[in-house]
């Protein structure tokens, strides 16, 4: 009798368990709005390799903005030190115009046709 109750109460819960893996079967294949399984091994190898993809991509477009803004500024260096070099080309041609007005002031003073007073001002002699 002992037999028969545990057989019985055995089938019950396996029924019970059957009827309820039925169930979520059931509504798994006729539920419309399902996602589709994500973890298998071909979309993840194929969602691995679309980041690197995009990942590359990325990088390969950054390294190209850096290459671009280096020859800017290589570009711009250039330019400055072309306009140092014509400054300098210009300093140099005023610094020896400047030494030749000050020879002929010096030549002018020593042969007594001008005086410079110590306030700068240059004054004519007169004879």
């Amino acid at each position: 009798m002992k037999r028969l109750q545990g057989l019985v109460a055995a089938t019950l819960i396996t029924g019970i368990v059957a009827l309820g893996m039925v169930g979520i079967g059931v509504n798994a294949t006729t539920n419309l709005t399902s996602v589709a399984v994500s973890d298998s091994p071909a979309r993840t190898a194929q969602a691995a390799q679309a980041v690197a993809s995009a990942a590359s991509d990325q990088s390969t477009a950054q390294i190209d903005q850096l290459q671009n803004l280096i020859k800017q500024y290589q570009s711009r260096e250039e330019q400055y030190q072309a306009e140092i070099k014509s400054l300098s080309q210009k300093l140099s041609e005023a610094s020896a115009t400047a030494d030749q007005a000050q020879q002929i002031l010096q030549a002018l003073q020593e042969r007594g046709i001008i005086q410079i007073t110590r306030d700068g001002r240059i004054l004519l002699r007169g004879d």
